[in-house]
């Protein structure tokens, strides 16, 4: 099972602080780091258990099964955060294709680095659970922060494990449609074109994108052009054709039956109840 990409989502990365629920057996492309910041939780990587204690940080890497277990004690907290080759560019074949003896980090307040560490760690979940009129530009920076301290750490470690290459080289592939979408979604764009950019054929295309993405290419697309269309609707007066236009429909009749298909309300509906919310 594949989390969809989060390319999807308003920023290039994904935070929340959180219980952290039970969740299934699943892979997904992008890196995922979970530091607890309080209590403990259990967590199954590659099918191998672990404990996880407050301080400590587990680090996922892209296409690593894990799995977050029913936990039997109630009080913990954790700060997780999901980012991929849209975030880290370049550094991301890094993370994927190097790991840490054990996935899971613990921080020393000792060593002056992980100290550092530590700060920015309590900081982020601090302005993921306070945010402030600024706290997008912050949590991005620490973010970073947070990765270029990783990606020292495996570079000193000497740790590499060389992956399946194969589930990472579709993955990658299937990135460069992902940006299409998200890049270009008000141009004409067809599956052709995607698969273009892929170097899949269509119907190859069409069968690896529904296995790594879970959901096919029109539905993402279709997605992505939809939520670009909130803050046209909500914020602006611009007529329902001309916001079908700026998002990438040719017709303002496909619009209106694909934002209700997503939203299960009419464009109009959107917009007027936006405005009163307002």
């Amino acid at each position: 099972m594949l989390y969809q990409k989060i390319l999807m989502d308003d920023e290039p990365y994904q935070l929340r602080v959180s219980r952290i629920a039970p969740f299934e057996e699943h892979r997904h492309a992008d890196i995922e780091l979970n530091y607890c910041v309080r209590g403990g939780f259990n967590v199954l990587v590659d099918k191998k258990r672990y404990r996880v204690g407050a301080g400590e940080l587990v680090l996922i890497g892209p296409m690593v099964a894990h799995e977050i277990p029913p936990q039997s004690d109630g009080e913990r907290l954790v700060l997780t955060a999901v980012v991929g080759s849209t975030f880290l560019k370049k550094h991301f074949g890094f993370f994927a294709n190097a790991s840490f003896r054990s996935p899971v980090y613990p921080l020393s307040p000792l060593s002056e680095g992980d100290r550092s560490l530590l700060l920015l760690l309590r900081e982020t979940a601090e302005l993921c659970r306070h945010p402030t009129s600024h706290s997008d530009l912050l949590i991005t920076g620490n973010l970073y922060k947070i990765c270029a301290f990783l990606l020292d750490a495996l570079a000193a470690s000497g740790v590499s494990a060389e992956r399946e290459t194969g589930d990472l080289r579709r993955v990658a592939n299937i990135e460069r449609a992902l940006d299409l979408i998200h890049y270009e979604y008000a141009k004409p764009l067809t599956v052709e074109m995607a698969a273009a950019a892929t170097g899949y054929g269509k119907s190859n295309f069409c069968k690896i994108f529904k296995d790594v993405v879970g959901d096919s290419f029109h539905h993402v697309l279709n997605q992505c052009r939809v939520k670009n269309a909130y803050g046209l609707l909500s914020e602006s007066d611009m007529p329902i054709s001309a916001v079908a236009q700026e998002v990438g429909f040719g017709e303002a009749k496909t619009f209106c039956r694909v934002f209700k298909e997503v939203t299960g309300m009419t464009p109009g509906t959107y917009r007027a109840q936006a405005k009163r919310l307002s």
